[in-house]
């Protein structure tokens, strides 16, 4: 331990932190002992335990657990006010999910096709609890008093005093020396004139005051369609709608328009719109004994489309268009607008009428759509959905084409796909129902006009619909892999479709593609980017591959890939369904982009769009597939993928039908419109192949001794030679033979090297563990190095030649230069470091001409436990050698500057357990990376 620790301390001074997480892996053995016993059933539990610790998932998810129910919560004064309204906006999401149509609702919403219409006006009782009774604010003279009222009356002048009087059950009201004024049925008003006129008779040059005190209660019955009926407790001051809140409020099946308030006999109609600002009524109080019924809601019109608030109303009496669209608001355009009426006819079928007018008479049970397109009147209609702008049903006899359903490119909202739309009809033989599709680029210019029949429904998709089709979601489920969205319904039915049919009918989603194995598991990648584990940007990068890269790789990604691709927003994202048909419905929102709207209301459409596809790949700006209607031309696919990339050279299109053969054609100045005549269809790859681009992908970093360090872009093939001279050459201080030259490719194969060897010297020692006459404390101190050996981060180090006069004479040791290489010269150190089991570990002066056993000796010499045979030289250059004389202290090795001695421990504890030569084998590997780390650190 003593060892260890001055080793460590020795560093400390001349190398980070992570010199001595190496060190530590490689003098971990002074923990075993040569004492040899039988070993403890309790050691090997606890062995298992710290070896199995890391790859156990459920002991991660519990420590994650009892670290998360150490969290303390914010207090309720620290929320913000903008946190509070998120959280009520949230709650609200989360309410409407759970949210159950009327009977009312659900029936116009089939009809319009809105699924977020609503009965108008029940929102009054959602939180308010009734009235508590207490008299606040003014009261006008109008009040009418009744026995239980309380007058407060003041006399002021030749007599000062007060007195609070109330209302007798006879109807009388006494106050002092006054003579009784009859007060019930009479207004607060007239009785403080009579109480006036008492004082001027009976009490001289005294002035009188009157206000009301406290109110009489009053006890009504509340019954018909209300959450609650039965009888309540009110004040005079309440009316309907206090009694109604107490009652819970009126249900969806309820009127709010044809509420009964009896009183002796005598019915009122009360209209609770006027509370809503729809009309006006009298406030009418309640008296003892009112009886309130609310009857069963009356007729109803539903208003949708472009208006203020769309919403079912229900109508008082008879109504016209004009006043029915005053409920909604009125329309969004002030003019050049349609409106189209749903309408049940005499026979139960429904009819489309357009009014003449907004005067025309409105029909209980209509629909009132106001549409900025075309509306018309038939017996058949046609439902458009999707990426529009007016979505929703249409009459049959005004949008014979889908040219006239649209309205034109006008209709289409910003980022429509345009090869290819859905058309689902009624096979008129079968009834059965069919996918047809269309190329809305021909139908809006009439090239090839569509025909739409009777109970057709078209949709229309977005850019962002058909990005989902090729996003590593959709991807892994089409390979056999686990859904990794399975909140997504249209993904979920993709799933038991792709489990059920086994088929190539979706094979066009992985034509581009392989699979890999990240961490165990096997990932979708496409193009070879999830190999590589570079930072490249594209929406066909699988979770999991984004999962296994560096933080700074994910950070370089577009903000669009990190927000689709982070797990912790993924996680956090909710979805509104009210918004599905919105007219300013955002696809791009991190709330609406994890699953499609028109996939999650019909999931059908996913599976046919995959199957109407072609791929596309090379040189383009998206690649992936692209459904289309029947045949298509290049150039209008390319243009769909987002065109060829720019500054690309020489491109070319290679073409492999599904049937025939292959074909090539070349794009003269990557122009797209070169190929309009070369047809292509479904099930076809295209591809745009270019010459590679000049430069690499990364940029090679110079630190250390150069005229000019920094970070440098290179073209493909550069050797470093010629970067070093395009960076001015090395400094007079410059130390080539102590460069550190690294790779992200081979840190990668290190690492991997270093995981490997843990994993197998893992198996080995749970397997020798077991066997009797093992010494346990070995056990112990061997499964401690494998555990420091997994957690040893590779430097990724190549010897390399760095001194430009040798590279000059020797082309054949200059490197090619690859993006991510880095480079540092250090200064010509002064010394060299002794390390290992010697008595002082740390920097001894170097002196030409010394040998190794100088060197220790300057150190303390070696301790009595170290291994004389095994002692290695690091050189500055990175790479190692033994010194292999049976008698290295007469060795005779050269020693440069800032070279590196280890001196191993003896392995002898660890003979019994065979794994002897694995776990000198650790040395080997842990020898440059030690000798890298000391030179690096004094870069700083």
């Amino acid at each position: 331990m003593a060892i260890v620790r001055g080793a460590s301390n020795a560093v400390h001074a001349l190398a980070p932190r992570a010199v001595q997480g190496l060190l530590q892996a490689s003098f971990i053995l002074c923990f075993a002992f040569p004492a040899v016993a039988q070993v403890d059933p309790r050691v090997i539990e606890q062995l298992q335990g710290r070896l199995q610790g890391t790859q156990d998932p459920g002991a991660q998810v519990d420590r994650a657990r009892e670290q998360s129910d150490r969290v303390t919560l914010p207090a309720t004064s620290q929320i913000t006010s903008e946190e509070r309204e998120l959280r009520r906006q949230q709650s609200r999401i989360q309410l409407d999910s759970i949210y159950l149509p009327s009977p009312v609702e659900r029936q116009y919403r089939e009809r319009l096709g809105d699924p977020a219409l609503r009965q108008f006006g029940y929102d009054l009782f959602r939180v308010s609890e009734g009235g508590s009774g207490s008299v606040t604010g003014e009261v006008s003279d109008g009040y009418l008093l009744g026995p239980g009222d309380e007058l407060v009356v003041t006399f002021q002048g030749a007599t000062n005093s007060s007195h609070n009087a109330r209302v007798a059950r006879d109807g009388r009201l006494i106050v002092a020396s006054l003579p009784p004024i009859r007060a019930a049925g009479r207004t607060l008003g007239s009785v403080r004139t009579s109480l006036a006129e008492a004082t001027r008779q009976n009490l001289l040059g005294t002035d009188v005051f009157v206000s009301l005190g406290g109110v009489r209660s009053a006890t009504v019955l509340v019954g018909g369609e209300v959450e609650r009926p039965g009888q309540y407790q009110v004040t005079a001051l309440s009316d309907v709608a206090n009694a109604l809140a107490l009652a819970g409020g009126v249900r969806k099946a309820g009127s709010l328009r044809n509420i009964r308030l009896v009183r002796g006999g005598v019915t009122r109609i009360v209209d609770l719109y006027a509370l809503l600002g729809i009309g006006t009524a009298p406030r009418m109080r309640l008296q003892d004994g009112d009886r309130i019924v609310v009857p069963v809601v009356g007729n109803t019109v539903a208003v949708t489309g472009s208006v203020a608030r769309p919403g079912i109303y229900e109508l008082h009496g008879s109504a016209s268009v004009s006043e029915v669209l005053a409920y909604a608001g009125g329309a969004l355009y002030p003019r050049g607008y349609q409106i189209s009426i749903s309408r049940i006819g005499e026979d139960g079928r429904e009819i489309f009428v357009r009014p003449q007018g907004t005067a025309a008479a409105i029909w209980s049970g209509d629909g009132v759509q106001v549409l900025s397109g075309s509306a018309g009147a038939a017996l058949d209609r046609i439902v458009l959905a999707g990426h529009v702008r007016n979505p929703g049903p249409r009459a049959l006899s005004a949008v014979p084409t889908l040219a006239d359903l649209i309205g034109g490119s006008e209709g289409l909202r910003l980022g429509t796909y345009m090869p290819m739309a859905i058309i689902i009809r009624r096979n008129p033989v079968t009834g059965m129902r069919t996918y047809e599709a269309a190329d809305l680029r021909s139908a809006l210019d009439r090239s090839r006009p569509v025909a739409l029949r009777g109970d057709d429904r078209v949709y229309v998709f977005s850019a962002d619909d058909i990005a989902f089709l090729n996003s590593s979601a959709t991807r892994q489920i089409i390979l056999g892999q686990e859904n990794p969205k399975p909140q997504c319904f249209a993904l979920e039915k993709l799933e038991s479709l792709v489990a059920d049919t086994q088929s190539p009918r979706f094979n066009v989603i992985t034509r581009g593609t392989i699979t890999v194995e990240r961490e165990g598991r096997d990932v979708a990648a496409s193009d070879g980017r999830a190999l590589t584990g570079a930072g490249t940007s594209g929406s066909d990068q699988s979770l999991e591959a984004m999962n296994a890269r560096p933080m700074q790789d994910f950070e370089q990604l577009p903000r669009a890939d990190r927000e689709q691709n982070d797990p912790q927003r993924n996680d956090q994202r909710q979805y509104d369904p009210r918004q599905r048909n919105a007219p300013d419905f955002d696809p791009l929102s991190p709330r609406n982009i994890e699953c499609p709207p028109v996939f999650e209301d019909v999931p059908e459409l996913l599976p046919v769009l995959i199957e109407h596809s072609v791929s596309v790949g090379g040189a383009v700006r998206r690649p992936g597939a692209y459904p289309v209607a029947s045949t298509i031309s290049a150039d209008t696919l390319i243009s769909a993928s987002d065109g060829v990339m720019a500054n690309v050279r020489d491109p070319v299109l290679d073409i492999s039908p599904a049937s025939g053969a292959f074909m090539r054609y070349e794009m003269l100045n990557g122009q797209e419109a070169q190929l309009a005549n070369v047809i292509v269809s479904a099930g076809d790859d295209i591809r745009v192949t270019a010459n590679n681009a000049a430069y690499e992908a990364g940029a090679v970093l110079l630190t250390g001794e150069f005229n000019s360090p920094g970070l440098y872009t290179i073209r493909k093939g550069e050797r470093l030679s010629e970067l070093v001279a395009r960076a001015g050459g090395l400094s007079d201080q410059a130390y080539p033979y102590g460069a550190i030259f690294t790779r992200r490719s081979v840190r990668e194969q290190q690492q991997e090297g270093f995981q490997r060897t843990a994993r197998e010297l893992n198996t080995s020692l749970l397997a020798l563990a077991a066997q009797e006459n093992v010494n346990g404390q070995s056990i112990v101190a061997a499964g401690e190095l494998i555990r420091t050996l997994s957690e040893t981060q590779a430097v990724g180090r190549m010897v390399v030649e760095a001194d430009p006069r040798v590279l000059t004479q020797r082309p054949d040791l200059d490197p090619i230069l690859d993006g991510g290489d880095t480079l540092h010269i250090p200064k010509k150190p002064t010394y060299v470091l002794a390390l290992g089991d010697v008595s002082n570990p740390g920097a001894v002066q170097f002196q030409p001409g010394k040998s190794v056993s100088e060197y220790v000796s300057e150190a303390g010499g070696t301790q009595s436990t170290a291994d004389d045979g095994r002692v290695f030289l690091v050189l500055p250059n990175g790479s190692a050698q033994p010194v292999r004389s049976s008698f290295w202290r007469r060795s005779n090795a050269v020693v440069p500057p800032g070279s590196t001695i280890i001196v191993p421990k003896n392995l002898q504890p660890l003979r019994t357990l065979g794994i002897v030569r694995d776990v000198a084998t650790i040395f080997g590997q842990l020898a440059t990376a030690v000798a890298s780390v000391a030179i690096l650190a004094d870069r700083n």
